[in-house]
């Protein structure tokens, strides 16, 4: 078993529906018997997270990210721009988990803890650079940032994951049409969209996205999403049996790059991993491998 000199464990002070005290019960004592010393950093308001990771994560060898994909994501911000980077473990904590899944984590507690400590595979991820941010799962607009806006946070505390898929559903009988140009090192798209998604990770809102994403090859996968309706989601979802789109069905296009501008028509919002920018587009850029985390197997 390897020792560390330290750790850094920074949990989401609103984590587990109110239930930190629970999940740290079932975390610290096992991450104790790995480290010389454990420093437990709660945030308790947005950009904690951030801050923390920024300011001191290159003095720790591991850092364990203990929340939601908020959470995740603001660490993430803060430990990508660094020049030294720890390895990096995650207990899930939230709502969907989505980078969580994406890496193949136990959502029980005593078992993602476990395989932190006990370290049985570790591997170099991928994270996508959008213009000063960072993300690690996804990024999106239309469909993708309008469910995200449309979740009431009451309900979501009181339904979990079944207030994102009531939002997708309302929100696909509104979407509007989005004006897009996608420029690539290989391709221009430009077109009248309601969705466009970015994919580095594997799950959204709990749902699997195709298994051909890969968060290790350098691309990121882009989706261009031309048509709304009941229809186009279930195509979307069949996908991710598959890992691929229906030739048949010429409403959803996929490309992959290792850069992409992306310029919108309008002021939109943008989510990021969940949280919601705007904007009227960015410059993405894959960041091949910059990360190492604890993985659970995907067997």
């Amino acid at each position: 078993m390897t020792v560390f000199s330290d750790i850094l464990l920074v949990c989401n002070g609103k984590a587990g529906q109110g239930t930190l005290e629970v999940l740290l019960k079932d975390a610290v004592p096992p991450l104790l018997d790995i480290c010389t010393n454990l420093i437990i950093h709660k945030t308790k308001e947005k950009g904690d997270a951030e801050r923390i990771c920024k300011e001191t994560g290159n003095q720790y060898e591991l850092v364990v990210i203990m929340g939601g994909d908020g959470t995740i994501h603001e660490a993430i911000n803060g430990l990508s721009a660094l020049e030294k980077r720890p390895l990096v473990g995650i207990i899930p904590g939230g709502t969907c988990n989505d980078f969580a899944r994406s890496l193949h984590i136990p959502m029980n507690i005593g078992q993602a803890v476990r395989l932190i400590t006990e370290r049985p595979l570790e591997k170099d991820i991928d994270i996508v650079k959008a213009d000063d941010r960072y993300f690690s799962n996804f990024w999106g607009t239309g469909l993708v940032s309008q469910t995200s806006d449309n979740i009431d946070v009451g309900s979501k505390s009181v339904l979990g994951k079944l207030s994102y898929y009531i939002s997708a559903f309302q929100s696909i009988q509104e979407s509007p049409i989005l004006d897009v140009k996608v420029t690539t090192e290989n391709d221009v798209i430009e077109e009248e969209v309601v969705m466009l998604l970015v994919a580095n990770g594997r799950s959204i809102g709990s749902n699997p996205l195709p298994t051909s994403i890969d968060m290790e090859d350098g691309l990121m996968d882009i989706y261009v999403v031309k048509k709304s309706g009941f229809p186009l989601l279930k195509e979307f979802l069949v996908i991710k049996s598959t890992g691929n789109i229906s030739e048949q069905y010429d409403d959803i296009m996929h490309i992959q790059a290792r850069e992409a501008h992306i310029e919108l028509g309008q002021n939109e919002k943008l989510d990021m991993d969940g949280e919601l920018y705007e904007g009227t587009g960015q410059s993405l850029r894959v960041l091949t491998k910059h990360l190492r985390f604890v993985v659970g197997s995907s067997e």
